[in-house]
């Protein structure tokens, strides 16, 4: 018997350190799982924070239509601007003719007045993400990235921001309240 029960025993820790290897695959999995699905839900977040669909109003888009406009950073509206950063702006639009040409026109609105805000690429065919002509009824993404002026004062501001065609017509506008902080 005794060398059956050591047969046994001998087994039986066997098994038992198997079962302690298998836990401890098992709980690392889990650990390791649990990590990833924590980065992974705070990577969807944090880029949810920082690009935004905003609400907008069309301030007078004739041949094309928004489908979604996203303005980064902005994680709440109006959209808070430290002075001294970029802003990366991102339309999503169809146009229902074709497009030759495209030039982007920003405005700042203050107590009702339109001031015309300079950018450094009103061409919208060059490194915008559209390459002219644009075909009726595509869906297209305008991009641009306008720095906030280290000069400009705290204020509440309309951006009114269009992009004409080549006959001056506006394919889409859009309106969004901003305010500059320090």
């Amino acid at each position: 018997f005794n060398r059956a029960d050591a047969a046994l025993s001998t087994v039986l820790s066997e098994v038992d350190l198997g079962n302690r290897r298998e836990n401890k695959a098992r709980q690392q999995f889990r650990t390791t799982m649990s990590a990833k699905t924590v980065l992974f839900c705070l990577l969807v977040q944090f880029s949810l924070v920082l690009s935004t669909s905003v609400v907008y109003h069309d301030c007078g888009s004739k041949t094309g239509k928004i489908s979604a406009l996203d303005v980064t950073p902005c994680p709440q509206e109006p959209c808070v601007l430290k002075k001294g950063s970029n802003v990366t702006t991102a339309v999503t639009f169809t146009t229902n003719e074709s497009v030759t040409k495209a030039t982007a026109v920003v405005y700042g609105v203050v107590a009702g007045v339109k001031v015309p805000y300079p950018i450094d690429n009103p061409d919208g065919c060059k490194d915008s993400g559209l390459s002219c002509p644009l075909k009726s009824g595509g869906s297209y993404t305008y991009t641009s990235a306008i720095n906030v002026l280290n000069s400009f004062p705290p204020i509440k501001v309309v951006v009114w921001w269009q992009l004409n065609d080549q006959d001056g017509n506006p394919i889409w506008c859009f309106e969004i309240p901003i305010q500059v902080v320090e």
